[in-house]
């Protein structure tokens, strides 16, 4: 009976500790409140920021000095606030500190509830985290380096976060930039594809083989060899042709969703295979057509609507549009194509097509529709006319932001033209 009348107090006392947890971390405001369209107007300065960290991975022996601008901090928090839109985060650049900030609304029914984190980044030789806030729950900064350490090297059964919290050589500020050392990448790169590899984690094995299948059989069709640029409905049409096929209508979904991914490897970039698993027959040469399929007569187009249907596979809408926009945000740079909402059509038709063609309610249809399938109106609609190509001065004379309304007009016209295609009418319910 003792032993009983302990257990009890002991998890009446967890219950409490738990609830004062939540009462203490969880607020009824947000303290971040901006505007993710204002953040990304600098898009176009995350090239930098990029060929900085692909330097750092490709000359691995040497150390490195990664700079991240405030521009580029907003920039990267706007994306995920378009992304995902319960987020709200900022960064603050100061030379004595750096202050991350972010706001994520939780679903309640009976009031509004925030989760509000506020971190403060020291400079220092090593990684040096002041504080962290979680609402009225204020942790050490040691203490919550070393917890997120210690369930990262748990999760991965070794010790890759201490390896990565030991990369950092040094981190600075000035005004409006913050400076992170990196020592040489080379040993921790490679024990980092080890515990990638070691991972046990949840895979859908039955898409990645499916995957696989659809990979190998459109690489073995007559068109791959073709000498002249073919059309990309020419190799959606043979894949959705095989998928009907093969499934039934419980699976065809199932055999959609491995096909659009098939076809994003195949024609879109065999890097969205990561996303996937092992589908490659050989890992040192993924497999492509001989020459460059096309969409509207472009490969771009073909690519776009490809890899956007793919991300709408693996992610959701919101994610893969805010994607789309954010490449064309960041092209509008110096040696870039600039923004084209030719390409966000493209994007905005692969999400469409993926939808439908992956409802388990149309997805038979959808794959009678696609095996007689010969031209483009099936799956895009006209381009013409839409803007492309405009610089980032061009960008804000016409449209300011992504918010405005001759933005979302743009979005509008967009949006208009795929409810012309009748292939994307298809109602889920």
């Amino acid at each position: 009976m003792r032993i009983l009348r302990g257990v009890i107090i002991a998890l009446l006392v967890s219950v409490l500790l738990v609830a004062g947890l939540i009462v203490l971390m969880i607020e009824s405001e947000p303290v971040v409140d901006v505007k993710a369209a204002e953040q990304v107007a600098d898009a176009d300065t995350v090239h930098e920021l990029l060929a900085q960290l692909e330097s750092s991975v490709s000359d691995r022996h040497q150390g490195h000095t990664i700079t991240i601008t405030t521009q580029q901090f907003d920039s990267i928090v706007g994306f995920l606030q378009r992304a995902t839109p319960d987020f709200r985060g900022k960064v603050t650049v100061h030379p004595d500190a750096t202050r991350l900030q972010a706001s994520i609304a939780i679903p309640v029914d009976l009031f509004d509830s925030y989760l509000n984190v506020d971190a403060t980044i020291l400079p220092a030789n090593f990684l040096l985290l002041d504080e962290v806030k979680i609402g009225d729950l204020h942790i050490p900064g040691h203490l919550a380096v070393g917890l997120a350490e210690w369930l990262v090297n748990r999760w991965t059964k070794s010790d890759i976060a201490t390896q990565a919290r030991e990369q950092i050589e040094k981190v600075s500020m000035t005004e409006q930039e913050m400076m992170v050392s990196l020592r040489p990448m080379d040993g921790f790169l490679r024990n980092l594809n080890e515990v990638k590899n070691g991972l046990s984690v949840d895979q859908d094995d039955e898409l990645r083989d499916l995957t696989a299948y659809y990979l190998r059989y459109i690489s073995f069709q007559d068109i791959t060899l073709a000498d002249t640029p073919q059309p990309a409905v020419d190799f959606i049409r043979l894949t959705m042709k095989r998928a009907a096929q093969r499934s039934t209508p419980e699976n065809a979904a199932e055999h959609n969703r491995a096909a659009i991914l098939a076809l994003a490897i195949f024609i879109g970039h065999h890097r969205v295979a990561n996303f996937v698993g092992d589908v490659q027959p050989d890992a040192d040469k993924a497999l492509k057509p001989l020459t460059p399929p096309l969409l509207r007569g472009r490969n771009d187009l073909a690519r776009h609507f490809l890899i956007s249907a793919a991300l709408k596979v693996l992610s959701e809408q919101g994610v893969t549009l805010a994607i789309g926009e954010f490449k064309e945000l960041m092209d509008r740079a110096m040696g870039g194509s600039g923004y084209s909402f030719v390409d966000l059509t493209a994007d905005m038709a692969g999400i469409e097509f993926a939808r439908v063609a992956t409802s388990p309610v149309h997805a038979v249809r959808v794959q009678q529709l696609l095996s007689d399938m010969h031209d483009d109106d099936v799956i895009m609609p006209p381009v013409d006319g839409l803007a492309e190509g405009l610089s980032k001065d061009q960008f804000i004379e016409q449209f300011e932001r992504v918010d405005s309304d001759a933005y979302l007009q743009e979005v509008a016209k967009i949006k208009a033209r795929l409810a012309t295609v009748p292939l994307y009418q298809l109602e889920d319910n």
